[in-house]
């Protein structure tokens, strides 16, 4: 059931990303709420259970964005690995982590966008961010990254006690 939960968020923020936030004046310079989940997902969650999720929203992300096809995979993939990477080193539940994670996601985000679109050339018509586009997300970022990341745990939390309310309650019962 945890699967069905992880899946619905994502399928809800590629929905956003890519309809309503375009749509929204005040959200054009906001980064990829995507990134702030899987930053997420990176230091709450196991690989093993977490490594379909991410390939499921970085193929849905690369197949309605219009980008470079592959692009939000690899980004997500190595926001996840680097992310996992970290929590070795600082432990997970530091806020300090939290509020910086999230802008150096959305840095290293964009570096692999400025990456692509040098590898590809005149080849695309995905334009680069600019540095101006690249420092709004950034600060966007390191604002409500925290708030996100903490906002995600919280309702997973909500999630998981409301299955175990209900479900485990009743399979528990009937046996």
């Amino acid at each position: 059931m945890t699967y069905l939960f992880h899946i619905g968020v994502c399928l809800v923020l590629v929905i956003f990303q890519t309809a309503v936030k375009p749509q929204v004046f005040f959200l054009a310079g906001f980064y990829d709420i995507l990134t702030a989940y899987v930053i997420y997902l990176g230091l709450f969650h196991r690989v093993r259970d977490i490594l379909p999720i991410i390939l499921i929203s970085g193929l849905a992300m690369d197949t309605i964005s219009g980008g470079p096809m592959g692009l939000f995979l690899t980004t997500y993939l190595w926001l996840f690995l680097l992310t996992r990477w970290t929590t070795r080193l600082i432990h997970r539940d530091n806020l300090v982590l939290r509020f910086f994670i999230v802008g150096i996601g959305v840095v290293i985000q964009t570096g692999v966008y400025i990456g692509t679109t040098l590898l590809l050339g005149n080849a695309t018509l995905f334009p680069a961010p600019t540095v101006d586009v690249a420092l709004t997300q950034t600060l966007w970022a390191l604002g409500t990254g925290a708030i996100l990341v903490t906002l995600f745990r919280y309702l997973h939390a909500i999630w998981e006690r409301l299955l175990n309310t209900y479900f485990v309650r009743e399979s528990a019962q009937g046996s």
